[in-house]
């Protein structure tokens, strides 16, 4: 991948959890005014105060996306974007967006730089059955945001993040506070610190002959990604929708 190729990023969260609020403090605090900007917003996602604030940026061009059969669409591209920032469809399905944002930047040479997880505490803690899905996105993603933890407590968060620390996994956890971060060039830092290796270039290992069970993580189809002959998923993510009131 050529150093001067885009960096891509994509925000995983449900409806209401304050993800364009954060993606505005990302670009604002994180991003220098002089780096052009794209914002795919998904059609469909109901408006948000943070959407006129995240469209008045200088350096922000917005377009319409959509996400279809694990295939990405979006209207017109002007702009020759530096950084590219993905918001992902609330209702949609993680593993989708995943497949469908690596098909995307390989197809516009464009590099993945991190995927971000906004996790609003107090949804989580009422239902504890849509961990599955938040599961999915943060074994995609390189940081986990801690949003909306008022309501969740204290000892909810931090055994929600201890449970994680145990499991070794090598995300980052950040506090979210009045819809800001501590340090937004940090959380954009496009070191990988994800557990899925679905997204990064790998070298070859020579001689594989390895049976199928007993495959280095380095030459597996993602667990996530996987699919069976059938063509679903090996391992299917319940929807969100069965965990949230319109």
């Amino acid at each position: 991948m050529l150093d001067s190729a885009p960096l891509v990023y994509l925000v995983f969260g449900i409806p209401n959890s304050g993800r364009r609020e954060v993606i505005f403090d990302l670009i604002e605090g994180g991003i220098p005014e002089n780096e052009q900007i794209i914002y795919f917003r998904p059609d469909g996602e109901a408006a948000c105060a943070f959407d006129e604030q995240i469209e008045a940026l200088d350096n922000v061009s917005v377009v319409g996306w959509k996400l279809k059969d694990c295939k990405v669409t979006h209207g017109k591209i002007s702009a020759a974007p530096t950084k590219i920032l993905f918001l992902a469809p609330g209702l949609s399905d993680p593993s989708d967006c995943a497949e469908g944002l690596k098909t995307w930047s390989d197809h516009n040479e464009c590099q993945i730089a991190r995927l971000i997880t906004v996790t609003h505490c107090h949804f989580l803690s009422v239902n504890p059955n849509a961990k599955a899905w938040f599961e999915a996105c943060i074994h995609f993603s390189d940081v986990v945001l801690l949003n909306r933890r008022e309501e969740a407590g204290n000892k909810w968060v931090r055994d929600f993040e201890i449970t994680y620390k145990r499991a070794c996994s090598p995300a980052r956890f950040v506090m979210v506070k009045k819809g800001r971060v501590s340090n937004p060039v940090e959380v954009l830092d496009p070191e990988a610190r994800r557990t899925s290796l679905y997204f990064d270039e790998l070298l070859p290992i020579e001689d594989d002959e390895f049976e199928d069970e007993h495959q280095p993580d380095d030459i597996k189809v993602d667990t996530y990604i996987e699919r069976l002959e059938s063509g679903h998923r090996a391992r299917p993510i319940p929807p969100i929708t069965k965990f949230l009131e319109f």
